[in-house]
């Protein structure tokens, strides 16, 4: 008969793609760049912004991440739900330039509060389960339920910018409270925190796990960092990307979903890929990717340069599964929170360092002198970033 803690991590799984499902359920986000532009924002302003936003990532998440693998990553995930909800109440209300640095500080906390955190559990439960085949598969189930959660969302976003720019941030003030009774379902498997003894011997442990052990490991999440920083700057320009090639607001949210439902589907399936291809053809793959993306965009005419925009999606499914379920199948049950929080914010201060200057080139020089730039950054990362990792290639690969 099944024990009552067997059900309970069993559960977890479905309650993990659930809450992955409605964190990213983000109805303003497909127009969130015409809405801050119709309360009189400049690109570079909005791009200011998400360096804000990287910032207060930077302060809170490392320290959260080692909250959660300290005191439980369940109760990191209601407060940091609770807290991200009351973000996009103000961003609600906002009007002012001001009333949006408050929300991205507060968004900044309340993200990092959850980052990896459901991940953690996700991969905890596994272990406890004795989940036999490659736990890859269910990550990238995760990823799919998350990002089919940013397709809907998308298309009711769009729906609703149609009717007027502010009924998304009005839904998305609504919808935001989800994720917290979700986590509030779930249930942190006993016996994996970091031990309550010394913090400073804990930081020591956790810097050597990641960075003083392997380095498979070590480049593992320098590729994650560098490749998640090329899909979301992408993020920021596709907006003003497509009101440059005439695109209607009304078909952003459609476009959008698009890019959602092809992450999806692409992680979905990224471990039959990486079965099919193998783990270095696959490394190759998204590393190649944001170069033809980017490069494409800027040279390619009307709609066959949109049709590069699809580089970056199949980049974002395989890197968040294939990277991710490599550094998680490498480090301790008891620091996965503070590792996947370490990956985010890495991203996060690759943004604070280049958003800003991206934001001031597409203000000054238009996109294509901002994907052009990007695009030459990520041929050069193809010698310096990827080429390391294949040099550490045996052992990748992740059972």
């Amino acid at each position: 008969m099944e024990s009552p803690e067997i059900r309970k991590l069993t559960l977890n799984i479905p309650k993990v793609y659930l809450y992955a499902f409605f964190q990213t359920f983000l109805i303003i986000i497909p127009v969130i760049v015409p809405f801050w532009v119709a309360k009189g924002l400049t690109l570079k302003e909005i791009f200011i912004l998400q360096g804000i936003f990287g910032i207060a990532l930077i302060i809170f998440d490392a320290p959260a991440g080692y909250v959660a693998d300290y005191f439980g990553r369940k109760k990191t995930l209601v407060v940091g739900a609770f807290i991200s909800a009351l973000g996009f109440q103000v961003l609600w209300f906002g009007e002012t330039f001001f009333d949006f640095v408050i929300y991205e500080v507060i968004l900044g906390l309340g993200l990092a509060l959850q980052s990896g955190s459901d991940v953690a559990i996700l991969y905890n439960s596994l272990e406890k389960l004795n989940t036999q085949g490659r736990r890859v598969s269910f990550l990238g189930r995760r990823v799919t339920a998350s990002t089919m959660g940013e397709g809907i969302a998308s298309l009711l976003g769009g729906a609703l910018a149609a009717y007027s720019l502010n009924w998304p941030a009005y839904a998305n003030a609504a919808v935001a409270w989800v994720p917290m009774f979700v986590a509030l379902t779930l249930y942190d498997p006993p016996g994996q925190n970091l031990p309550r003894g010394s913090h400073l011997q804990n930081f020591k442990d956790i810097g050597k796990a990641l960075f003083g052990h392997s380095r498979l490991l070590t480049y593992a999440i320098l590729n994650f960092i560098f490749y998640s920083f090329a899909t979301y700057c992408a993020v920021w320009i596709l907006q003003p990307y497509w009101k440059e090639r005439g695109v209607a607001i009304a078909a952003f949210g459609y476009l959008w979903a698009a890019n959602s439902f092809m992450v999806a589907a692409v992680s979905r399936f990224a471990h039959t890929i990486e079965d099919k291809l193998g783990s270095v053809k696959v490394v190759w793959l998204i590393a190649i990717l944001p170069a033809i993306g980017y490069l494409g965009m800027a040279i390619a005419p009307g709609w066959w340069g949109i049709a590069f925009i699809l580089a970056f999606p199949m980049c974002r499914g395989l890197n968040q599964v294939i990277f991710q379920d490599a550094i998680n199948t490498r480090v301790p049950a008891e620091m996965r929170a503070t590792t996947n929080s370490i990956g985010s914010l890495g991203m996060r201060m690759m943004f604070i360092i280049f958003g800003p200057m991206i934001g001031h080139v597409l203000d000054t020089g238009g996109t294509t002198d901002a994907l052009t730039l990007l695009g030459v950054v990520y041929v050069a990362g193809i010698f310096f970033v990827a080429m390391p990792l294949l040099g550490q290639r045996h052992g990748f690969r992740s059972y």
